[in-house]
């Protein structure tokens, strides 16, 4: 479950909207306490007790799950799972984490809105995805999704750039990687395209 909630909010929409719902919510609260103080009166000290404070509380929750979630997306490593059949990250999505398969089994595909998904790949146990937008600084150039069930160690961007900088065996095996996965890449499109 907790892993669910934590893959949902990565969903590049998901913080912002509720960064604003939380702001919402106080400035609600805070139009409620200034009608209370400026017209001190039953209903507006009910209105206050009742709802003002439930917004605040909600407001300063959402605050802080942001923040939280933020953090943690900011440090280390983590574990996730994955259910079969799931969406790890879309083409275009921005590239925020690289994934390294501990168990299961997951599809690289390609979209093209003319000719539909073209699986690029199946990649297992020990081997790694999303380095290519991490490397470029572009987009995901592929969807992936899980064939099995899945788990996966990620690392954040910035420490992985951070490894990739300092480590030039880390940079050079990672290279060797893109080189045949694009190898691979352009030998399936262009058996598909035949």
């Amino acid at each position: 479950m907790t892993s669910t909630i934590t893959r949902r909010m990565r969903e590049p929409y998901v913080l912002p909207r509720m960064m604003r719902v939380a702001e919402v919510c106080i400035i609600l609260a805070a139009g409620i306490a200034s009608a209370s103080v400026l017209n001190p009166g039953p209903i507006s000290l009910t209105l206050f007790f009742v709802f003002g404070q439930g917004l605040i509380v909600l407001g300063v929750a959402l605050y802080l799950i942001v923040t939280l979630i933020h953090f943690k997306r900011r440090h280390g490593v983590a574990q996730l799972h994955f259910a079969a059949g799931e969406t790890v990250f879309r083409q275009g999505d921005p590239g925020d984490f690289i994934y390294t398969i501990i168990k299961g089994e997951v599809a690289v595909m390609r979209e093209d809105p003319e000719q539909g998904e073209t699986m690029l790949s199946k990649l297992g146990p020990g081997e790694y995805f999303g380095e290519m937008a991490l490397v470029s600084d572009a987009p995901r150039n592929a969807t992936v999704r899980t064939l099995t069930p899945v788990d996966v160690v990620t690392m954040e961007r910035m420490d992985f750039t951070t490894l990739y900088t300092y480590l030039p065996a880390l940079r050079r095996s990672v290279e060797e990687v893109i080189t045949a996965k694009l190898d691979a890449e352009t030998r399936t499109l262009d058996h598909r395209d035949r």
